[in-house]
């Protein structure tokens, strides 16, 4: 994000057993999103903490995978005469890997402020927040930003999605770890069910959607999803799924193109669509 959409990176305080950001969310987009547990607040000695809005599962290979060892050394610029090797093992795997995302619209710029929650009760309130007209329960006080704000937040934190980059031992493990293949919903409530939606085929050499269950998803769901121009989105790059075509004849899913494509749809859905004033309001 900080890279892409210029985000300015929350700063990190490094003390001896512990490490935290400035755990401001006004000013910090990261902090708000991503949460924080911000000790010694401010030094006040109070510990500030926000629970992240974007909760994400790990990451779990779709096939069978077997992780194979390798051995190598480094020798570069070392004497001929007496090369002395250094040597080194790595594991290697291949595969696609399945997870989910979930990113709470309803929390996203907004604030509960007092001792353990997002803001300290002796913050400098901003002009543009916004004080909640319902603080939640046992009277604790909300804030929020502006909607257009958080409409900023949200959809720009959606498309970083399609730009996943980096990873682990890139010169000898070239990989592109953007998502090849997505499903997106809007979802009234904190479930994540799009889970383990893809699966082997039968062969165990590619990957397909598990179209049971997605259908089990989709009636079980249907009157959580969201009343938006398309509650579920689906998109692949050609070629990654066996049964692509089956999904896309599925009532209630809106074939998007490429997995890129579905995440662009999803994060302007959020930039232009005024039923997000009636969750924000």
């Amino acid at each position: 994000m900080c890279e892409d959409y210029e985000w300015k990176p929350s700063p990190v305080t490094r003390e001896a057993k512990s490490a935290y950001t400035e755990g401001n969310p006004i000013e910090y987009a990261d902090d708000d999103l991503f949460g924080y547990m911000a000790a010694k607040k401010r030094g006040t000695g109070d510990t500030q903490r926000r629970v992240s809005p974007l909760k994400n599962s790990l990451l779990i290979s779709v096939l069978p995978n077997t992780v194979e060892q390798d051995f190598a050394h480094f020798s570069r610029n070392l004497s001929a005469d007496n090369p002395d090797l250094v040597p080194f093992e790595f594991e290697h795997y291949s595969t696609y890997l399945q997870g989910v995302f979930s990113l709470s619209l309803t929390d996203a710029g907004r604030f509960e402020v007092g001792k353990m929650r997002d803001l300290p009760e002796d913050f400098s309130p901003s002009d543009n927040l916004t004080e909640a007209a319902h603080p939640v329960a046992n009277g604790v006080r909300v804030v929020s930003l502006p909607a257009e704000e958080r409409r900023k937040r949200v959809s720009e934190c959606i498309r970083a999605l399609a730009k996943l980059r980096y990873g682990a031992n890139l010169t000898r493990n070239l990989s592109d770890v953007s998502p090849v293949a997505v499903m997106i919903g809007f979802l009234d409530g904190g479930n994540a069910p799009f889970q383990r939606i893809f699966k082997p085929t039968d062969d165990n050499t590619g990957v397909q959607v598990d179209i049971e269950r997605l259908k089990t998803v989709l009636a079980d769901y249907k009157d959580r999803l969201l009343p938006v121009d398309s509650p579920v989105i689906f998109g692949s790059i050609p070629g990654v799924l066996h049964n692509a075509s089956s999904v896309i004849e599925l009532d209630g899913v809106t074939n998007a193109g490429s997995a890129a494509d579905a995440i662009s749809m999803a994060a302007s859905i959020v930039e232009n669509g005024n039923w997000l004033l009636d969750i924000w309001s």
